[in-house]
């Protein structure tokens, strides 16, 4: 006979709200549930350490305290910029969530908006876009990408969203796959990250809720921005990212070593961001008439570039 007083099963998640209005979650080395209230609850459970997680739904009036993708530094540029960047973008129904340790602080967080807001270059009306998934390397193998995961995806079922769309490449400044087919997503297109900084393929995986909506696609176009910016060093970065800022003052800085003197271009907004001829959606750099980056590069790699087209 089953052990009435055993706890549930490993995959067995119940997520309530809170009183402060996040998520719990206790993990533990046998099992993975959740539990509401008591904030800062430790224990010890079987001789093992109980480790206490919340997912916060953050907005404009405590987005400040938050990390970025591990940028914890409130005086940092790109940390003030994308804090900037979500403050105006919450109107839109953008959504930045953060996974919170009581001892360590923030250690994840998703981000994602609906489709006619995303910040990424796919044709995706009606359904939830997400830009970043991310958990910080120590507190990968518990659950808590799965965990920011099926908010995004309640989400999706309470605003009768088509469904939930990613970009996803082994690029690594995007996210991975394997979380998200464990999570029954498939892929529904496909395309090339190519540059002269790095080639990668992108792939946009698609978790439908209606399923005969037609499928997101792709709606990256090269010919036109490169077009445009035919002369010239040019260098395209969105606030989306919190990284790009630091990219751009190194590159620029480099370039202007070069004899260069860059145009540096904000990307302020999601229709525009759905322009760069770029998978990322957040950054691209432009030199006489050819994409040289598809997303934020080091100045190193910038350097290394440049040598070569000097070589011809």
């Amino acid at each position: 006979m089953p052990n009435k007083g055993a706890g549930p099963p490993a995959s067995a998640r119940r997520l309530r709200r809170d009183k402060a209005g996040g998520r719990r979650l206790v993990l533990t080395r046998t099992r993975l549930a959740t539990r509401a209230g008591e904030p800062g609850r430790s224990a010890v459970d079987g001789g093992n350490t109980v480790s206490d997680y919340r997912v916060i739904d953050t907005d404009a009036d405590n987005i400040a305290g938050c990390s970025h993708c591990g940028n914890k530094n409130a005086n940092n540029l790109g940390h003030r910029r994308k804090t900037n960047w979500l403050r105006e973008r919450y109107a839109e129904g953008l959504r930045y969530k953060v996974v919170r340790s009581k001892q360590f602080g923030d250690v994840g967080m998703i981000e994602y908006a609906v489709g006619n807001h995303a910040w990424r270059p796919v044709a995706a009306a009606g359904y939830l876009v997400i830009h970043c998934l991310w958990v910080h390397a120590k507190h990968k193998g518990r659950g808590l990408g799965s965990l920011l995961l099926e908010s995004c995806l309640e989400d999706a079922m309470k605003s009768r969203c088509r469904g939930v769309a990613v970009v996803t490449s082994s690029d690594s400044f995007m996210a991975g796959s394997e979380v998200f087919l464990k999570a029954g997503f498939v892929p529904v297109d496909r395309t090339i990250g190519g540059s002269e900084a790095s080639v990668a393929p992108y792939e946009l995986l698609v978790k439908k809720l209606e399923k005969s909506a037609p499928d997101p696609r792709f709606i990256v176009e090269e010919a036109r921005l490169l077009k445009r910016y035919g002369k010239g060093l040019t260098i395209l970065a969105a606030d989306q990212c919190p990284y790009a800022a630091k990219s751009v003052e190194r590159i620029a800085e480099a370039s202007r070593k070069l004899g260069l003197e860059p145009r540096v271009i904000r990307v302020g907004s999601a229709e525009a961001s759905r322009a760069l001829p770029t998978p990322c959606g957040v950054f691209s750099i432009i030199y006489d008439g050819k994409l040289i980056a598809h997303r934020p590069i080091s100045a190193t790699r910038f350097m290394s570039i440049m040598r070569r087209h000097a070589r011809g």
